[in-house]
């Protein structure tokens, strides 16, 4: 257990069943952080009002009201968006409470139960594919595990505890309500069988029936604006009808399909597809449910042909406005032994600051040529991106600040231990049991999460027998092939100092 207690000042507010807003307070800074996104330092204008740059949209509120109110309007992209706190950091308590109450089953995702167990005078949390782990008593009805992780359990009008939530640093808040045990064992009989699936399925590399085809007609559905629901399990469907404005705009400027490719299976059972359209191309995931629903989807624009390229610090003022329609996510890594802030440099060139903490990654989906200053922490411009196939990811490291790409590679050889990490990650993993000691808490949380499908994977595969390197990625991860007694597969790692930094199994483009 970590030596102190974690004890931010937040609150949470739900934005609908599957999506809830933090604000953290600590010390003079203000943070928030959405579901599935990153913790930002929120910036504060002079009206009072404060922004998160969410992927999706930037979201502003008045500072004021989230002070006195238990409900707080966010504007998000033109439109207002109900937000009711449902949970707050309370006091800590002297006196012991009974755990009881809190003992049962939550539905967190659609295939997710934490099952929350009581071992004397502690209680122990499970979420499903995952270890149990114990925690610590922060305040009433909260406690904390893993050292900055939250579990918040939540009362209805008769005071009993009726749902949690649970904060991750790295993944956000979500919400669960209490299932009975029937739901509980049907969620985990569920999760088995899809567990069950992918190891072949990722083996194999063969698109499910009717994936390709499901993946235009979202495309063309949402371009017109009239997606269909019926085809949607619950939680994608809510999902898609909260940014249903955001996405029309974004395949609208994308224009027409022109040609569709399958690119592999992931580790957790999506099919990949790359689709050319006639301003960009991008990249869908797609996981199918059993009743022939889309059960989940992630979508990355990827912009167009134009290369983009970094530019000096000196070139700020000339580079403002020069945006392109064209979509594009870009992905920066802080590899600096400080935090960074990240500009939009926009016609005007006004400046928003996010906050970007060393050995984490950071992304947003902007437009190509939509120039991003990288600065330090005090403001002071170290590079600026602009956004394109040469800088859709990008590594912020001193040695190459002001560097331009298409230079050489800046490296011809693999990291060092590089494969020995690798190695020791494929075994720990196989065995169920990473060493997190090893690896950031980015890489973690990663890790803990695909745990039970990359070790289904690995089981599938056999034992391993060579590693290959075959070359270095953007972010300067080393790219291996892993042959193993039954196939073989991609991975991405990314070592420094004896830690593991970045890590991905293929197939990733």
């Amino acid at each position: 257990m970590p030596a102190q207690h974690y004890r931010p000042f937040v609150n949470f507010y739900a934005m609908g069943p599957a999506s809830v807003f933090a604000i953290f307070r600590e010390g003079d800074e203000l943070y928030g952080q959405l579901t599935g996104q990153r913790r930002l330092r929120l910036t504060v204008g002079n009206d009072g009002t404060a922004s998160y740059a969410a992927s999706s949209g930037e979201i502003t509120f008045a500072l004021d009201a989230e002070r006195r109110s238990s409900e707080l309007t966010l504007r998000m992209n033109g439109r207002d968006i109900r937000a009711v706190r449902v949970a707050e950091m309370p006091a800590a308590v002297a006196e012991p409470v009974s755990l009881d109450p809190y003992v049962g089953w939550y539905r967190i995702a659609p295939n997710r139960v934490l099952t929350v167990r009581r071992d004397g005078d502690r209680l122990s949390l499970r979420e499903t594919g995952q270890d149990a782990t114990q925690v610590l008593p922060e305040g009433t009805d909260a406690f904390s595990f893993r050292g900055d992780h939250l579990v918040i359990f939540l009362r209805d009008e008769q005071a009993k505890v009726s749902r949690l939530l649970v904060q991750s640093a790295i993944f956000g808040a979500r919400l669960g309500a209490r299932v009975d045990p029937a739901v509980a064992q049907a969620v985990e009989a569920d999760f088995a069988r899809r567990l069950a699936k992918v190891s072949d399925r990722f083996r194999e590399q063969v698109p499910a029936a009717g994936s390709k085809e499901m993946v235009l007609a979202g495309i063309e559905d949402l371009r017109r604006g009239t997606p269909d629901y019926d085809r949607m399990s619950a939680s994608l469907a809510a999902k898609v009808h909260r940014y249903l404005a955001e996405m029309q705009t974004t395949f609208v400027a994308l224009g027409a399909v022109e040609s569709i490719f399958f690119r592999g299976v992931g580790p957790g059972g999506y099919d990949i597809y790359g689709v050319k359209f006639a301003n960009g191309s991008a990249e869908f995931r797609l996981m199918i449910e059993p009743d022939g629903k889309a059960g989940d989807v992630f979508f990355r624009a990827d912009g167009n042909d134009e290369i983009g390229g970094m530019v000096s610090c000196a070139e700020e003022a000339s580079v403002r406005g020069r945006a392109g329609t064209s979509p594009i996510r870009i992905m920066l890594y802080n590899e600096l032994a400080d935090d960074i802030q990240v500009f939009n440099l926009d016609a005007d060139g006004n400046r928003k600051a996010q906050i970007v903490r060393p050995n984490m990654t950071w992304f947003t989906t902007t437009t190509v040529n939509n120039p991003w200053m990288i600065a330090d922490k005090s403001g002071r411009c170290l590079e600026i991106v602009m956004p394109g196939r040469q800088t859709r990811f990008h590594n912020v490291e001193a040695s190459a600040i002001g560097a331009r790409p298409g230079r050489a590679a800046r490296r011809a050889v693999p990291i060092a231990n590089g494969e020995e990490m690798l190695r020791r990650y494929i075994e720990g993993v196989g065995r169920g049991q990473p060493d997190y000691a090893h690896m950031t808490s980015e890489v973690a949380d990663i890790t803990r999460q695909q745990l039970p499908f990359d070790q289904a994977i690995l089981a599938r595969l056999g034992a391993l027998r060579a590693v290959s390197f075959r070359g270095v990625t953007a972010l300067d991860s080393d790219i291996y092939i892993a042959q193993f007694a039954n196939g073989s597969a991609e991975w991405r790692i990314g070592v420094r100092n004896d830690t593991i930094t970045k890590i991905a199994l293929g197939p990733n483009f």
